[in-house]
């Protein structure tokens, strides 16, 4: 008897051991998950920042201090004094979450986009003062120059429609929700029809997202298939880049961030085959090599830079770091001083 609990005990730690060795992912929030709903499937990026918690964190707090004067300077502007007072919103205090989706691809002449923001809204003095600005622009603008702005009434909902190289519109769903993007998608949104049309129906995004580690504050999903030849065009027109191959191999990214005492990273890369997910492999370790060499003669830098891993792991490529305030205050230093070589990285 004796010997057998000993054998439960040693298969239960073991147990937990596996599980503590595999790769944790955070909850998406139930929130977020609801609003991604009223994305629509065909955005190619999805972004997401929980800008109150990344504020409150003691990181977020710490790295906060370090623009409390230029903060402060720019709230007793009389300008911006009165902007605060004419819209009620203060982006520091008022914006809390921000969700994005966008489809940019090589022959699109303008992105397509679809934006959610939680908060404290007053809808009456933003729109009087979006009213009052379009009004003092057409006075000095031709009629001609400035984009369409009127509003409508759609199922009960006001919606305020800006006509310029296609129909957006923006509504407020509520006090707390502000939403924004093609008209027919915000109609969409009030109609209730998006569930069966949003991008939790696209594949490709789904499987992307099931591998973000940090769910709850900061992320960014993209399909970049589309894009990526094209940037590689335009990177590899510039002679000291070797990296044409690899940049067009890349056919999905995701990066997360968790920020608290410190900042948590993670990235990943997805190419096409292993081949080019080596080159890619060795494009950004020499491209944090070059940051190192920037800093070679400070022996701190140097050790804060070997914090950052890049990995490759069948076709992806992987990053993470562990950040804290003491990294980003030598990296903005390095900058300031290194401004052209750390630009490269």
């Amino acid at each position: 008897m004796q010997k057998n609990k000993w054998l439960v005990l040693v298969l239960a730690v073991v147990m937990l051991a596996v599980g503590c060795s595999k790769t944790k992912t955070t909850a998406l929030p139930a929130a977020v998950d609801q609003h991604l709903a009223w994305i629509p499937q065909a955005v190619n990026s999805v972004a997401y920042c929980d800008m109150q918690s990344m504020r409150q964190s003691e990181l977020g707090q710490a790295l906060k201090k370090d623009f409390e004067e230029k903060i402060a300077k720019l709230r007793r502007d009389r300008d911006f004094q009165e902007l605060l007072e004419r819209t009620g919103f203060d982006i520091e205090k008022d914006l809390h979450t921000v969700l994005v989706g966008f489809h940019a691809g090589e022959h699109d002449s303008l992105p397509r986009f679809a934006f959610v923001a939680a908060g404290n809204f007053d809808e009456q003095k933003i729109v009087n003062t979006i009213n009052t600005m379009h009004d003092s622009l057409e006075k000095v603008h031709s009629e001609h120059d400035m984009p369409e702005w009127r509003t409508e009434t759609y199922n009960g909902k006001t919606i305020y429609v800006i006509r310029e190289h296609g129909e957006n519109a923006f509504y407020f769903a509520d006090a707390h929700t502000f939403v924004a993007g093609d008209k027919d998608w915000v109609q969409a949104i009030i109609d209730g029809k998006t569930a069966n049309q949003s991008v939790k129906q696209n594949a490709d995004f789904v499987a992307l997202l099931n591998k973000v580690r940090f769910k709850e504050q900061c992320w960014l999903v993209a399909n970049t298939s589309e894009v990526m030849e094209k940037m590689a065009r335009e990177m590899g027109e510039h002679r000291d880049f070797k990296g044409t191959r690899a940049v067009k191999a890349v056919q999905g990214v995701m990066f997360s961030a968790q920020v608290g005492q410190k900042a948590a990273l993670y990235g990943e890369a997805v190419c096409d085959n292993e081949e080019n997910s080596k080159l890619l492999v060795d494009a950004a370790k020499g491209a944090l090599a070059t940051a190192k060499l920037a800093v070679s003669d400070d022996r701190e830098a140097v050790d804060m830079l070997n914090r950052i891993n890049i990995e490759m792991h069948g076709t992806a490529v992987q990053f993470n770091a562990d950040l804290d305030k003491a990294f980003f205050d030598k990296m903005r230093e390095k900058v300031e001083k290194h401004g052209k070589s750390m630009a490269m990285f």
